[in-house]
């Protein structure tokens, strides 16, 4: 009975695909995880006070984060949270990358923006995608600026 010769020009050619469909795979894998990684953030900014904001005492932080959860979703958060020594129901205006975000309504000292693109939300311009964010201004109703941050 003769056996098929071991190590000659089929055996070659194997491993020389083998070979090149692991350099392939770890090629593809290393990119993808490279964009993923480019798409995900998670920041959180302090908001500073601008003078009008220090007479109502107006503190704030900012934070963004994005999440990789399928080739063709990222999951984005916004969250902006503000206090001040203002009466109950004044609000004030968010602006991202110089475009309106939204609105805070304070209520006992405190107000809240949150923002997502889950469920069907879209979120604002300049706010999409929130890792591009890189300037945060909130203003009062006559157009202070109150608090600013940048990421």
């Amino acid at each position: 009975m003769n056996s098929p010769r071991r190590g000659g020009l089929g055996d070659q050619k194997g491993k020389t695909m083998r070979t090149l469909t692991a350099a392939a795979l770890g090629l593809a894998m290393t990119l993808g995880v490279a964009g993923s990684a480019l798409a995900d953030c998670d920041k959180t900014i302090r908001l500073v006070a601008s003078p009008a904001g220090k007479v109502i005492a107006a503190d704030g932080k900012a934070r963004v984060r994005a999440q990789t959860r399928t080739p063709t979703f990222v999951k984005q958060n916004y969250v902006l949270e503000m206090s001040a020594l203002v009466p109950n129901g004044t609000t004030f205006m968010v602006f991202n990358n110089g475009l309106p975000a939204g609105t805070v309504t304070i209520t006992f000292g405190v107000g809240r923006l949150a923002l997502d693109n889950e469920a069907g939300h879209v979120l604002p311009a300049g706010t999409d995608p929130v890792c591009s964010i890189t300037t945060v201004i909130v203003t009062d109703g006559a157009g202070n600026t109150i608090l600013s941050g940048t990421f």
